[in-house]
């Protein structure tokens, strides 16, 4: 499943002129050897996140990832053969910091997949990908498969579960309300900037009635 967005399009960023870099022998040797250190690991992706937001994917290197990250070059080129699958795997790394909520209840998980919306997503990355679609489109394609399409998932996974324990119509189209939920911190950020304290509660409550079985809106009201 892939996310639709409503966002403008941007101008293509410079050429990259660290093309040779990502070409270069270590960048395509082969990894092998003693197991990495996961702090290393962290600090890397942390690093390449901060740098493609700031200087964006012509601009960033591998040199200067190593350099905000604290570690030699050697240490990034024996996880990553060159600076797109660094890239590529700092986009699933913010994907696997946040876990998808499961308290039992729909409607409070919906309230919790927008909070994190609201305190993790990182509307800036999303801007950066957007400028570089022209000369690097599957940077762009791998995060929304990566990022956005799963984030759509879990709520549509969410409303699944709703549905079993009868909170949720049965009949309820939940790809398309999954769409009405996480597209109101897309548009909200856009057109206002990013949504304050209690505003994930204000939406949910704003859609709940078209999305709860009549029993469970009925029991809510009671």
């Amino acid at each position: 499943m892939e996310a639709d967005g409503c966002f403008a399009t941007l101008g293509p960023m410079p050429r990259d002129t660290n093309a040779a870099e990502a070409a270069s022998p270590a960048a395509v040797a082969p990894r092998s050897g003693r197991p990495l250190d996961e702090a290393v690991d962290a600090a890397i992706l942390r690093a390449a996140t901060r740098l493609l937001i700031k200087q964006g994917y012509a601009r960033m290197s591998i040199a200067g990832v190593a350099e905000a990250a604290g570690v030699g070059r050697p240490a990034i080129y024996r996880r990553y053969r060159d600076k797109s699958e660094l890239v590529l795997a700092a986009i699933a790394y913010m994907r696997a910091q946040v876990a998808a909520p499961n308290s039992g209840d729909t409607r409070r998980d919906l309230v919790r997949h927008l909070e994190q919306a609201r305190l993790k997503f990182d509307m800036t990355l999303m801007g950066t990908l957007l400028v570089e679609e022209r000369q690097h489109p599957e940077l762009l394609r791998r995060f929304r498969e990566r990022m956005i399409a799963p984030r759509c998932e879990d709520v549509v996974e969410a409303l699944a579960r709703g549905k079993v324990r009868g909170e949720v119509r049965a009949d309820l189209d939940a790809e398309l309300a999954a769409h009405a939920v996480m597209g109101s911190f897309l548009q909200h950020y856009l057109a206002v900037g990013p949504p304050e304290r209690g505003w994930a509660e204000r939406v949910v409550a704003t859609l709940w009635p078209a999305f709860a079985a009549e029993d469970a809106e009925s029991a809510q009201r009671g």
